[in-house]
């Protein structure tokens, strides 16, 4: 009998269960009662509670390796005309020029990662691309730029933004409802006048190296407070 509760023992705990020895019976006989483990006697909530430990902790390696890798998400001062207000991972950019409201609207939900420094890629704190829109408004109505960054050469050129698309909206139309065009099958004399008229209103390379750094620095913010508020929530 002994030999074959030796055989049983590595079975039952496979199972949660240990075997207890108890007072000898008729004929010698040593009946064996299962009985739980400590670890399977646990509530099921704090054995949860026990595995969110983990996570919880890895949270906090991530918060403690990102939190401050950034620079601070304010106004650089080439961005110092604007006035800015964020809903949730919407931005809105706003300033006055010559009686036009212009406005840089993008969300921080809509942006693509650069990729890393190939010299220090573990430490180069994470950067994003925006896609964002620049809406020009006046009494006649508004001209809407689509705009987004993109790769010459597999290298990111951040200091020149790319029109994607424009269009015109009439007073009280829906910028949904607006017909759009590619902007890159303009002719190429347009395309540089439309240029133009946005460097003219402070839109143009200083304006696109530092929307590129705020915004990026701005989402990483953001990424490190989820992983706080992630932390906080379990």
């Amino acid at each position: 009998m002994s030999a074959l509760r030796a055989a049983l023992r590595p079975v039952c705990r496979m199972v949660g269960y240990t075997l207890q020895r108890t007072t000898p019976t008729v004929g010698g006989v040593s009946p064996t009662l299962l009985a739980p483990s400590s670890a399977a006697a646990l509530p099921s909530s704090r054995r949860f509670l026990s595995q969110d430990s983990a996570l919880v902790s890895a949270l906090s390696n991530e918060i403690q390796h990102e939190d401050g890798a950034g620079s601070s998400p304010t106004l650089p001062g080439e961005l110092s005309e604007f006035n800015y207000t964020m809903q949730g991972a919407s931005i809105v950019l706003t300033k006055q020029f010559q009686g036009e409201k212009i406005a840089v609207e993008l969300d921080l939900n809509n942006m693509t990662e650069l990729a890393p420094s190939e010299e220090d890629p573990e430490e180069t704190p994470p950067q994003y691309l925006p896609s964002f829109t620049i809406d020009i408004t006046k009494s006649q109505g508004s001209l809407l730029f689509s705009c987004n960054y993109h790769m010459a050469n597999e290298e990111q050129n951040i200091d020149q933004y790319v029109i994607s698309e424009v269009a015109y909206v009439a007073p009280g139309q829906n910028r949904l409802d607006a017909f759009t065009t590619d902007f890159g099958n303009l002719d190429y004399t347009l395309i540089e006048e439309f240029e133009s008229y946005l460097h003219r209103r402070g839109l143009g390379a200083e304006f696109s190296s530092a929307l590129f750094e705020w915004s990026s620095s701005v989402e990483h913010s953001n990424y490190v407070q989820l992983l706080k508020n992630v932390r906080d929530f379990l």
